[in-house]
């Protein structure tokens, strides 16, 4: 009874797990779609939003209701980095409504849902760290993220899901880069977990390294676990 329990309780989860990456999956492509899509009438032609951008001094009579400089036009999908870069922009700006793009309305949309959700299934609540080392632990963490996801153009949904639905080169480079630093950083975790304070970052760091053959055994100062 016991297997048979264990075995249900795995094929929920599988089956729970390849209906959320469905439901991702045919997010980022409704995304493409709607925003591919987005056109105007202006003088009898249908034009793109960029077309639009360049035209306007023709099309317009004034200046009132031009997006702003830098804002994009083009296609767009779900991208987070991105979206709350263009989130604080929006908010800086006196929530000027030139600027409202798709990736402000997908981040606040995503924050309002998430809240509406926990509200209706009663699960909202207010979380803190157990302990101060957590805390910072997460703050590096998240610093490191804005960096990375600015620097790689994109964060894990942004290059790792939306990025390697276009097929860009760079976008799985990205995203083998992500599962390496994520693998490599529960392997530390681990060592670090095993050793206690026997096992420093650097010497965590450098086992984890040969663990994956990517330095010689012979440089670890931790027994393989």
């Amino acid at each position: 009874m016991l297997i048979g329990g264990e075995s249900a309780a795995t094929a929920r989860m599988v089956i729970g797990a390849a209906l959320g990456g469905l439901v991702v999956g045919l997010a980022i492509v409704a995304a493409w779609y709607v925003t591919t899509n987005v056109v105007i009438e202006a003088d009898g032609d249908r034009l793109s939003m960029a077309d639009y951008y360049e035209q306007w001094d023709m099309l317009a009579d004034s200046e009132e209701g031009k997006p702003q400089q830098g804002r994009p036009l083009s296609p767009q999908s779900f991208t987070f980095i991105n979206s709350m870069g263009q989130t604080v922009g929006y908010a800086s700006q006196g929530f000027d409504r030139s600027l409202l793009t798709f990736g402000v309305m997908a981040f606040l949309g995503v924050v309002a849902g998430s809240l509406l959700w926990s509200l209706l299934s009663r699960s909202f609540r207010f979380e803190w760290f157990g302990a101060l080392s957590d805390f910072i632990n997460h703050l590096v963490g998240a610093t490191l993220m804005g960096f990375g996801g600015t620097l790689a153009l994109g964060c894990t949904i942004g290059q790792g899901i939306t990025g390697i639905s276009t097929l860009a080169v760079g976008s799985f480079i990205t995203f083998v880069a992500i599962v390496l630093g994520s693998a490599l950083t529960m392997k530390i975790q681990y060592y670090r977990m095993v050793y206690e304070e026997e096992a420093g970052f650097f010497k965590a760091l450098v086992a984890s390294l040969a663990d994956f053959h990517l330095l010689p055994d012979g440089l670890r100062k931790l027994e393989k676990v």
